[in-house]
């Protein structure tokens, strides 16, 4: 055990012995006590405040807070980013029903990176989070191993969004196949006689995504043709290059169901170039409904990956598993798409399907 743990646990005997509202010892004196060195008590003191155990007052010291005999729950949230605006989103979901539930939130960024990432896990486990809710990288099964030391440590997890391969544990997610089959099917309805799908990305859910376009490609067989298809791992450059391409047949098409909203975006561009109208030449279904949608030039139709609500279900199926209750593993949320004008040719109120 790291020795700010060992001293953490010593402060926390201390508290129990006294009242809410009185001061706990000053740090020069647990020093001494506990034979450590300054930064070791501030950041013991530091998680004990975070656990609600106490709090300071500048220029006053630290004292015991009101609820330190109750038993807060640290869960370590792991996630690639906290700059997309789907991932804070993510975190207000969780932070509805964590504190009612004494739950103290410990957030971790991996800035798309497995490195971070498992050094995140790692983390965690030093801290002895009673569980962990995490929204794998790309990439994630160069992190299997660190995953499977929270099994070791008995530290229950749960993934949302994506998958790991091979990795069997409990997962919420948004049906991604069924949506973009919804918004293929609204584009047809719109319309539309040759649909594509554009991603710059191919992992798991971009994957799942196509298999929804497809699905309505045969659905709809006889009454739309299948347009050129975009799926790999391109950068923007060669991006660019392939959507110019595409766009410059005169047979290109006149629905492209994107990846993400940020695809979206980027097609937004390279239509603009080209002098094609986006919602009229071409219309256009983004995923994720994120902020973007409504700054475009043109407002953006888009599936909502439903990231509030997922956050909210992780939480409550993580503590499932953190009372021993186990039962049902998988969550899947239904999508919902947000119809606007990229998708319809007119100005419209957002409707949701």
């Amino acid at each position: 055990m790291l020795r700010y743990l060992e001293v953490k646990d010593g402060i926390r005997e201390m508290i129990q012995k006294k009242e809410p509202g009185s001061k706990i010892p000053s740090r020069n004196y647990l020093c001494k006590k506990f034979e450590v060195a300054r930064n070791t008590i501030d950041k013991a003191i530091m998680e004990l405040e975070q656990e609600g155990s106490l709090y300071s007052v500048k220029g006053s010291g630290t004292f015991v807070a009101e609820n330190h005999s109750r038993k807060m729950l640290n869960v370590a949230v792991i996630l690639p980013s906290v700059m997309d605006d789907i991932y804070p989103r993510f975190i207000f979901g969780i932070e509805q029903y964590a504190p009612v539930h004494d739950i103290n939130i410990v957030l971790f960024s991996s800035d798309r990176l497995p490195d971070r990432q498992r050094a995140n896990v790692q983390r965690a486990i030093e801290m002895q989070a009673d569980g962990c809710i995490i929204i794998p990288t790309l990439d994630s099964e160069q992190s299997f191993e660190t995953f499977q030391k929270l099994r070791e440590k008995k530290i229950p997890f749960v993934l949302c969004s994506r998958s790991v391969d091979g990795l069997d544990v409990p997962f919420v997610g948004v049906n991604n196949c069924y949506g973009a089959h919804m918004a293929a099917r609204h584009l047809i309805e719109c319309g539309c006689t040759r649909l594509s799908y554009i991603s710059d990305k191919k992992y798991s859910v971009a994957l799942e995504r196509y298999y929804g376009y497809e699905t309505a490609m045969l659905e709809y067989a006889g009454r739309v043709e299948r347009g050129e298809m975009l799926l790999g791992n391109f950068d923007e450059t060669e991006l660019r290059r392939r959507l110019h391409n595409m766009f410059a047949k005169p047979d290109y098409p006149d629905g492209v169901v994107c990846f993400d909203d940020n695809t979206a975006a980027f097609l937004y561009v390279v239509l603009q170039e080209m002098g094609l109208r986006i919602g009229e030449d071409v219309k256009v279904v983004g995923n994720n409904n994120s902020d973007i949608c409504n700054k475009l030039l043109v407002p953006l139709s888009s599936v909502s990956s439903r990231s509030s609500t997922m956050g909210k279900e992780a939480v409550k199926l993580l503590m499932k598993e953190m009372e021993g209750q186990g039962g049902e593993t998988l969550f899947l949320l239904a999508p919902e798409i947000f119809i606007r004008e990229s998708s319809t040719g007119k100005r419209v109120q957002m409707q949701v399907v």
